[in-house]
């Protein structure tokens, strides 16, 4: 059976991001749940339809992003300020099909009321278990300072400005 574009909303639950970076002492690591936004798809049982695009937009509040190490924690939301830029938010402008699960996308992030271009690649796969869930993956390396970000540099530490943004969005249809 073939369908209509579909819209999807993001399970705040079930979405997550993973953020991976490092310093000359050790790694960071920092990852979200809470997710919101929505996707809009034409699938056909568990495939993308040929010439279906992807649209969307994913919303990631800066509180959310959490570390284990709260001081970490606290100096992460001080340098992104986070009581002024309270999300992240990224929005998908453009896509095409390459495969049946996988989608090139074009898009933009806004971070710390900096806008920058993206492109990279999303992997799809649709619930087996009828739930009607769309699973959406990938990750990218980004630079930072790219938004603004001033990295510390503190005697011997020394944060890296490339970070391995991973993600995995659970959305279900309106």
């Amino acid at each position: 059976m073939t369908e209509a574009s579909r819209e999807y909303v993001l399970d705040p639950e079930a979405s997550r991001v993973w953020i991976r970076g490092s310093s000359s002492l050790h790694p960071i690591r920092a990852s979200a749940t809470g997710l919101t936004g929505h996707v809009r798809m034409r699938l056909d049982e568990a495939t993308i339809l040929e010439g279906s695009t992807l649209e969307g937009e994913v919303r990631i509040d800066v509180e959310a992003l959490r570390s284990g190490n709260p001081l970490v924690d606290r100096e992460t939301r001080r340098r992104i300020n986070a009581a002024e830029h309270r999300q992240i938010v990224g929005v998908a402008t453009a896509s095409r099909r390459l495969s049946a699960s996988v989608f090139a996308v074009e898009g933009e992030i806004a971070f710390r009321g900096t806008t920058r271009a993206v492109s990279g690649e999303i992997r799809l796969a649709v619930d087996p278990s009828g739930a009607s869930a769309v699973v959406l993956e990938g990750s990218r390396v980004l630079d930072v300072r790219d938004w603004g970000l001033d990295l510390p540099r503190l005697g011997l530490l020394k944060v890296h400005p490339d970070v391995e943004v991973r993600i995995r969005l659970v959305a279900r249809p309106r």
